[in-house]
């Protein structure tokens, strides 16, 4: 009695004080008349003013804006109102509610069921039915619409009190006193002040709005999770409802349907002895539709109940959506809200079967629609029944008593004609319910699909990121050995024998079938060894080795390796058939399926790497690799996949205790190992040794041998800190990422096997050419032939050929780590929401708008700027090898589209990369402009020659390989760069040429459409010489040497009498460019014997001298001289 009346006077006085706050608020919320009668005042003296245009406008603005918050005012003073008139109801709403979910639903059902009548008819049902449906439908919708508002109040309390204080700023802003500008009217000054004041007064009104939903934020979100309880109770009685009509009704249409079944049958019976056919045949035909009636409706029930099913779990998965929702909002992020999305996650049906329903549900209505339009067609067919009567006495057999019994045929067939009408009838409508039922149980499947895929993208993206247990402190340890204990619990496993002992005395035959397929891969594995080596053999001789024999030992060495998997993937099964779902040997029998590939890699890993194995024998990987791999795959097996089993079955248990331990301690422990496993094995000389390449110092392999180690240290913190399933999640990811690593190995090594033999069968065909061209020289010579070489390694497969190689394994791991890290990509969104920086940018108004660059797209950025670089540097020269190099197009043209591709590969990774950066174009374009100007001047002859540069790679006027002559320079050009030409001299000397010249200047090029040339070779021969003998021995010369074209023909001419000689001039045409200086040297050679044969002499300069006067004592001894020399003669 006293508890009562505290609640009499505590509920007094809520109602007294919210009274007061009702009534203080409505002395505030008065509407001012005064203040539009301002504003409509102030326009009237702006427009009667003298002030400029532009003033005018702005003081125009001003009121406008003035006159739109005060109709904001208006409506957050009604708000204001609804809010205190609910607050107030408050009291009574509760006590209606409270008296609504006091009702005993059991008796309520009682109590309506009664009111309907007992004989009511299947219509009457039908109807009821409906409108419950109709009643259902419209409780869901409110239940959503209440979940999503109670979301909604959940949320609100942590961004209204940075609404409040960001308002309590705003309004102390505006409350100063408004300073008129200089030369300011005072119309413009009137608007500003009207248009501060209306401003202030939303403001306030926003904040008394704020502050009466914070003061009544408890009890309105009691009452709102209140009236939620309600719907629910509600939505329960109403479905409890459609139950009882949907077994009322199958009940009443069974009952009448068989009833009618068995008239149907009886009238069968009865006709079956007609003389007509036709009437037998037409009564039979009654009797299926009859037996198809009373299959159509259960299949109605059955529709119905599916329906109901549906619905509700939509309306579940509606309700997980919410939730999820909901705690997320509020900033959910310890480690009970990780827990429950993590078991929400879990709960949640794969799409997959529900998409395979949804379809299967489209199949039937498909079929259904069929039907219902051939009962149409039959229905159409019968509205004529004494023609249709007609008919089928005409089709049926000869009758004995004629006319008469031509009558009494027509007067059997008449009724039953029409029976099969009502028959059609009704089945028509239960095919429309059907139809009916299953299109909204269509649309309700939709609707969970989608809204499970929306919560699965809600879960994936921030379930890694929330924590699902607590750190590791002293209450961890103490749970250790409980966990433990858990973990080796003997009466669970006990328990399984047991069941595995009785589940083989009543079905042996599955136990008996898994224990042969055992054994035959075991007697399959003691042969595997021999196996292998014999043909490992095969591949160390040239005429015996063949890709067949590298396809049997894959055969074998996956033959030797499927034991130990086959007897998990077996145990999954059998145990997952003996236990239910939920039972300890069920989840054993899952973990047992989830170490399946894990133990399969490993295995096949560590067959391949055997002595003479397939990756000895066959893929030539070094014995470094097949050391490093032998000695660390048996420590990493026998530590890590045993933690792994364990972790995996502490997930599938689902149980807190074995997560928060078990999987907790065996992702520490597998991390750890396997961190140390990957830091030993990326070291100098083990795992990454690649035949035939010495590429140490390796950047990657020490990137990764620093990386992955600290990855999974990361790991092992994260499960430490808490974050277990997020550790469990990323080391399954990186468990079925070595899965991926192993299977592209054996992909890539068959590949490279298969490049391997067809180069050494192109190398053995040129080999047995060059051998037969030896024998038959020897037999020539009669000397003996030397045996070539005959090893031939992958070492001599070519570039090309090496780069496809490249290029195919990095597509297979992307490919193959996307596919496995696709379960974790939707959490790196999260990413998106850490806003590193802000930068502004102007809106479609011209206000400046602040937009943050996020983590993400830092990371993007920087990501896209390195695939610019990668790409930049690979993508062309793998495009021209594998595409343009097949397709008949020339080099040069090759080299210009290549040379173009990557130009543009820069340009646009640059500007994707800093725009994710957050450097806008629109940022870039003025200084852009400021660097052409002031570049434009300094750099000008750099932007010539970039720009000449693209002309050349589309105007072509010379490509890589053509010889050329700029100036006195001449040589084959090499490279064509943005800013310079590379050119090959005679004296193979680089010569780099600007691109400028080229444009502005002259330029030969001896091969751009043929290389064909001339070679003029000038002589000069002594006065006195024959000319017609001279120019016949020079065509001789030419038409004797072979590499002279005959066509254009040698050429020879008298060119002129030169002071001491006779000039010609032998003019040859030469057809390769780089043999010109041979032809010219064997041309002069061989010119000069053949002068000399035929006594022709070559001149030489002569000068002679003409001396006028000589010195005294010259002139003496020079008389002397020639007076001795006239004596002796």
């Amino acid at each position: 009695m006293p508890l009562l009346n505290f609640k009499l006077f505590f509920s007094f006085f809520f109602v007294c004080v919210l009274t007061a706050i009702v009534l203080s608020g409505n002395a505030y919320s008065k509407t001012e008349p005064s203040v539009l009668k301002t504003i409509n005042a102030a326009r009237v003296a702006i427009d009667r003013s003298k002030m400029e245009e532009s003033q005018k406008q702005a003081a125009i603005d001003y009121l406008d804006a003035a006159r739109a918050d005060e109709k904001e005012v208006d409506a957050l003073k009604e708000q204001l109102a609804a809010l205190r008139a609910e607050t107030l109801d408050q009291p009574k709403r509760i006590e209606q509610l409270q008296e609504a979910l006091a009702v005993n639903r059991e008796q309520e059902l009682l109590v309506w069921s009664k009111r309907i009548p007992a004989d009511a008819d299947g219509e009457t049902l039908e109807q009821i039915l409906e409108r419950e449906r109709t009643v259902i439908n419209d409780l869901r919708a409110q239940i959503e619409a209440a979940g999503d508002n109670l979301a909604l109040m959940l949320s609100r309390p942590a961004q209204a009190a940075d609404d409040i204080s960001t308002l309590h700023r705003r309004i102390e802003e505006l409350s100063l006193p408004l300073a008129a500008a200089k030369d300011e009217p005072a119309a413009l000054h009137d608007a500003r002040r009207l248009r501060r004041k209306s401003e202030l007064r939303k403001l306030q009104a926003e904040l008394e709005l704020h502050n009466l939903e914070q003061s009544t934020a408890t009890q309105r979100h009691s009452l709102q999770e209140l009236s939620l309880r309600e719907l629910r109770y509600r939505l329960g009685f109403h479905e409890s409802r459609l139950e009882y009509l949907q077994q009322r009704i199958t009940h009443r249409g069974r009952s009448e349907l068989e009833s009618l079944v068995q008239q149907l049958i009886k009238r069968e019976h009865e006709l079956a002895q007609s003389p007509v056919m036709a009437v037998a045949d037409t009564a039979a035909e009654n009797r299926a539709i009859g037996e198809e009636l009373l299959q159509q409706n259960e299949h109605l029930a059955q529709d119905r109940v599916a329906l109901a099913s549906i619905q509700q779990a939509r309306a579940h998965m509606t309700v997980n959506l919410q939730d999820s929702r909901a705690r997320l909002d509020m900033g959910g992020s310890n480690e009970r809200v990780g827990r429950w999305l993590w078991s929400e996650r879990r709960r949640l049906k794969s799409t997959e079967r529900l998409q395979q329903r949804l379809k299967l549900i489209r199949e039937d209505l498909a079929d259904l629609r069929m039907e219902r339009v051939m009962i149409s067609e039959q229905q159409r067919d019968l509205l004529d029944i004494n023609g249709v009567a007609g008919a089928l006495l005409e089709t049926g057999i000869s009758i004995e008593d004629g006319a008469q019994a031509d009558k009494n045929a027509i007067n059997l067939l008449k009724p039953l004609l029409q029976k099969r009408v009502e028959l059609l009838s009704s089945l028509e409508s239960l095919f429309q319910r059907r139809i009916l039922a299953l299109e909204e149980s269509e649309q309700a499947l939709h609707e969970q699909i989608q809204t499970s895929m929306e919560l699965q993208q809600l879960l994936d993206r921030n379930l890694l990121w929330i924590p699902g247990h607590s750190l590791i402190d002293s209450g961890w340890l103490q749970r250790l050995p409980d966990g433990l204990q858990d973990l080796a619990k003997l009466s669970r496993f006990a328990t399984t024998v047991s069941l595995i002992l009785r589940d083989f005395q009543q079905h042996p035959l599955p136990w008996f079938t898994s224990l042969l397929a055992l054994l035959i891969l075991l007697k399959l594995r003691h042969r595997a060894p021999k196996n292998i080596e014999e043909l490992a053999a095969n591949t160390y001789q040239i005429q015996k080795d063949s890709y067949q024999i590298t396809l049997k030992a894959l055969g074998w060495t996956l033959l030797a390796a499927l034991p130990a998997p086959a007897f998990f993937a077996l145990s999954g099964l059998l145990l997952q058939e003996i236990g239910n779902p939920g039972r300890f040997s069920h989840s054993l029998g899952q973990a047992c399926e989830l170490l399946v590939l894990p133990l399969l890699a490993v295995q096949i890993l560590r067959w391949t790497s055997i002595e003479r194995g397939l990756g000895h024998a066959h893929f030539r990987w070094t014995s470094q690799r097949r050391e490093a791999l032998r000695s660390w795959l048996p420590r990493i097996a026998i530590i890590v996949l045993p933690l792994y089993f364990i972790s995996a079955l502490a997930f599938i248990r689902r149980l807190d205790l074995a997560i928060d331990v078990q999987a907790r301690l065996a992702i520490v422990l597998s991390c750890l190992m396997l961190a140390w496993a990957l830091w030993r094995l990326l070291d100098v000389g083990k795992l990454w040794v690649v035949r035939g390449m010495s590429n140490e110092p390796s950047m990657v392999r020490k990137l990764l041998r620093v990386s992955l180690p600290l990855l999974l240290l990361a790991v092992a913190i994260l499960a430490l800190s808490g974050y277990v399933f997020s550790a469990g999640m990323i080391l399954q990811s990186l468990i079925a990422s070595f899965n991926v690593i192993v299977m592209v190995a054996i992909v890539m090594g068959l590949v490279a096997r298969w490049f391997l033999l067809g180069e050494r069968r192109l190398a053995l065909r040129r080999l047995e050419e060059r051998r037969l061209a030896a024998a038959q020289a020897a037999t020539e010579t009669s000397e003996p032939v030397p045996e070539p070489e005959e090893n031939i390694t992958l070492e001599q497969v070519n570039t090309q050929t090496r780069r496809l190689l490249r290029a195919l394994r990095i597509s297979l791991l992307v490919t193959g780590l996307i596919i496995v890290w696709a379960g974790l990509l939707p959490a790196a969104s999260r990413l998106d929401e850490i806003a590193l920086w802000h930068i502004g940018e102007t809106g479609p108004d011209g206000a400046t708008i602040q937009q943050p660059v996020s983590l993400m797209a830092v990371l993007l950025g920087v990501f896209a700027l390195i695939l610019t670089t990668v790409g930049a540097r690979n993508l062309p020269g793998l495009i021209e090898i594998s595409l343009l190099s097949r397709i008949g197009m020339d080099a040069a043209s090759r080299y210009a589209i290549t040379s173009v591709l990557r130009y543009a590969i820069v340009i646009g990774g640059t500007l994707v990369g800093l725009s994710l950066l957050g450097v806008r174009w629109s940022q870039l374009q003025w200084m852009a402009a400021a660097l052409t100007v002031g570049l434009g001047f300094g750099l000008q002859e750099i932007f010539a020659n970039f720009v000449s540069g693209i002309i050349l790679l589309f105007e072509r006027p010379f490509r890589v390989g053509d010889v050329i002559t700029v100036g006195d320079l001449t040589g084959r050009v090499t490279r064509i760069r943005t800013r310079a030409t590379t050119i090959l001299d005679a004296d193979n000397k680089e010569i780099f040429i600007p691109n400028k010249t080229f444009i502005t200047g002259q330029l030969i090029n001896w091969t751009l459409t043929d290389t064909i040339t001339r070679v003029v070779i000038r002589i000069g021969v002594a006065y006195g010489a024959d000319a017609n003998q001279v120019r016949a021995l020079l065509l001789q010369v030419a038409r004797e040497d072979e590499r002279v074209l005959k066509e254009p023909e040698p050429s020879c001419s008298f060119m002129a009498f030169g002071a001491s000689s006779l000039d010609f001039e032998l003019r040859v045409f030469v057809n390769v460019l780089s043999q010109r200086l041979e032809i010219q040297d064997a041309l002069n050679t061989k010119i000069m014997a053949l002068f000399a044969e035929h006594h022709i002499e070559i001149a030489y300069p002569q000068l002679d001298v003409h001396v006028r006067n000589l010195p005294s004592e010259f002139a003496r001894n020079n008389a002397v001289v020639v007076s001795n020399d006239a004596i002796k003669h």
